[in-house]
């Protein structure tokens, strides 16, 4: 994934100095950087409707010149009714932790699960290379934590050029999130404009992205 990223914030000059731990890449400074300056979970919007989005680099918008054109973003200026209450940390997924410390899906399914919400797990494609029991029990966990929010829709990964294996952890997790009563939302068809680094969206794939999402939470009478 993109080395330079920011959690949270659009558009604004990062000052802060963090020191890189042993053996990180230097992206975490910048994530960290954004932690410290405006905390680790977002507000966009001022809709009654509450949504969570727990996510990765795709909710974070990685990569994007302006992180105000991620999806996340899109789907707020798309449904005014909603207020996104965002958790994203690049790098990250269900079984893998980010290279930044402890920020896997499983790590962070507490802080972002809350009741009167509808709950989005967005990720998977930092999951490609975990182990299938190893993705299977860290889903699990996930979903098991992730019950007490009043509804939850599963994202899966994107197809993308530059990552192999997207198919089976999209089976992993519709077979979950079907065990669990979640809904399920394969993205593996959708087509999203990619950006130069095989992986990520373009600032008209997050657009697209949020239409995606936008209609799939119509679809199942939500947010």
């Amino acid at each position: 994934m993109a080395a330079a990223v920011a959690v949270v914030a659009a558009g604004v000059a990062v000052t802060a100095v963090v020191i890189a731990r042993p053996g990180e890449p230097p992206g975490c400074d910048d994530i960290r950087a954004y932690q410290q300056q405006y905390g680790e979970i977002e507000t966009l919007g001022s809709g009654p409707d509450g949504v969570t989005v727990l996510g990765d680099s795709y909710s974070a918008g990685d990569t994007l010149d302006d992180r105000g054109h991620r999806w996340t973003d899109v789907l707020v200026e798309l449904e005014p009714e909603v207020t996104v209450t965002l958790d994203a940390v690049p790098f990250t997924g269900y079984a893998n932790r980010g290279a930044c410390g402890a920020n896997s899906f499983v790590d962070r399914v507490d802080r972002a699960a809350s009741e009167g919400e509808t709950l989005i797990i967005q990720g998977g494609l930092n999951d490609v290379f975990a182990r299938a029991t190893t993705l299977e029990a860290a889903v699990d966990e996930v979903f098991g934590a992730a019950e007490v929010a009043d509804a939850v829709v599963v994202i899966g990964p994107v197809d993308v050029p530059a990552r192999d294996g997207e198919v089976q952890v999209d089976a992993a997790l519709r077979t979950a999130a079907e065990e669990h009563g979640f809904v399920y939302v394969s993205a593996l068809e959708w087509e999203i404009p990619i950006a130069g680094d095989g992986v990520h969206p373009t600032e008209a794939g997050d657009r697209r992205y949020a239409e995606r999402v936008r209609d799939e939470l119509a679809a199942a009478r939500l947010p």
